[in-house]
């Protein structure tokens, strides 16, 4: 069976570099956030993206597959992938937890991103891809906080994220040799 390595943590807490450290450590990645952004308004026609139509896109696919469907849409695109351990990233909510634990069972391990508000902020705000007006961000961290602190609790392990992108890539790296040593 597949192993997965979930990431969870509020935006900018770091989701999108770890993915890219865990690539560049040989592992498959899969960004949740994909199904939003690229896969569904691909089957959609949509063009262009901001904050309301990423929400709009997914309230729909909840109400259409339950509450755990980007969870069961990634699962859907992890099963693709050749690799023994795939790392994804972007759970948002406990139904997406339910769905990847019984699902993989104990092959399933979460790692938690930590950060605070400001941090996050001025790391969304400066980003070149999609970056988020302090509206967009405020209205991302009303939409979030729901779950995702009480997620980040239940993590298996949890890295704190304040400091420079290589302590960060160092404490992951330190964690890689732990999940998959």
């Amino acid at each position: 069976m597949k192993k997965i390595i979930g990431i969870v943590g509020m935006p900018g807490s770091g989701k999108t570099e770890a993915l890219h450290l865990f690539k560049s450590h040989g592992f498959p990645v899969f960004n949740m956030g994909d199904v939003v952004t690229r896969i569904e308004p691909a089957k959609r026609g949509i063009r262009e993206l901001n904050e309301f139509v990423e929400q709009q896109i997914r309230t729909d696919l909840r109400r259409q597959y339950g509450k755990d469907a980007i969870a069961m849409l990634t699962s859907q695109e992890v099963e693709k992938i050749d690799a023994d351990v795939v790392v994804v990233a972007g759970i948002h909510s406990f139904p997406e937890i339910a769905y990847f634990k019984k699902k993989f069972g104990s092959d399933f391990v979460l790692i938690a991103l930590e950060a605070d508000g400001e941090t996050r902020f001025k790391r969304l705000d400066s980003r070149k891809v999609r970056p988020l007006t302090r509206e967009e961000f405020e209205h991302r961290e009303i939409n979030d906080r729901y779950d995702i602190p009480e997620i980040v609790q239940q993590a298996d392990y949890t890295v704190e994220n304040e400091g420079t992108l290589r302590e960060f890539q160092k404490a992951l790296e330190q964690l890689i040799s732990v999940i998959h040593p």
